[in-house]
C-alpha cells in the first residue's frame, strides 16, 4: 500500500520487536526440578527424623515439618507475584499449581484427621 493511504486510514505496521511474546529465559524444567527437590528433600528429611524419634519429639518434628511447608508455600506465593510482574506467566502458573497441590494435600489430610467430611 502507498504510504499516504496508510497514513490516511491510520494503518500502522507493527514492529516485530514490539510484539509481546513469552520471554525465552523461562526454563520450565529447572524451575520444576528445583522446587520439587527442595520440597521432597525437606519432607523426606523430616520424615526420617520423625521415624527415628521417640515420644513427643515426633510430634514436635511433625509441627516443624508443617512450618517448613508453610515457609516453602510463602516463598512460592511471593515468587509467583514476582514472576507475574516480570511477565513470566508459564513459571507463575507452575508456582500456582504447586500452591494448589500443597493446599490440596493439607486439606485432604485435615479432612481425614478432623473428620470434616
Amino acid at each position: 500500500m502507498n504510504q499516504e493511504l496508510k497514513e490516511l486510514f491510520e494503518i500502522k505496521q507493527e514492529d516485530k520487536e514490539k510484539k509481546v511474546s513469552q520471554p525465552t529465559d523461562q526454563n520450565v524444567t529447572n524451575h520444576i526440578l528445583i522446587r520439587l527437590a527442595v520440597m521432597i528433600i525437606g519432607t523426606l528429611g523430616f520424615g526420617i527424623a520423625v521415624n527415628e524419634s521417640q515420644g513427643w519429639e515426633g510430634l514436635a518434628l511433625l509441627i516443624f515439618m508443617a512450618i517448613f511447608h508453610g515457609v516453602w508455600l510463602l516463598y512460592i506465593i511471593i515468587e509467583a507475584v514476582i514472576l507475574q510482574n516480570k511477565k513470566k506467566f508459564i513459571l507463575r502458573n507452575i508456582n500456582l499449581i504447586f500452591i494448589l497441590i500443597l493446599l490440596l494435600i493439607y486439606g485432604i489430610g485435615g479432612i481425614f484427621l478432623f473428620g470434616f467430611a
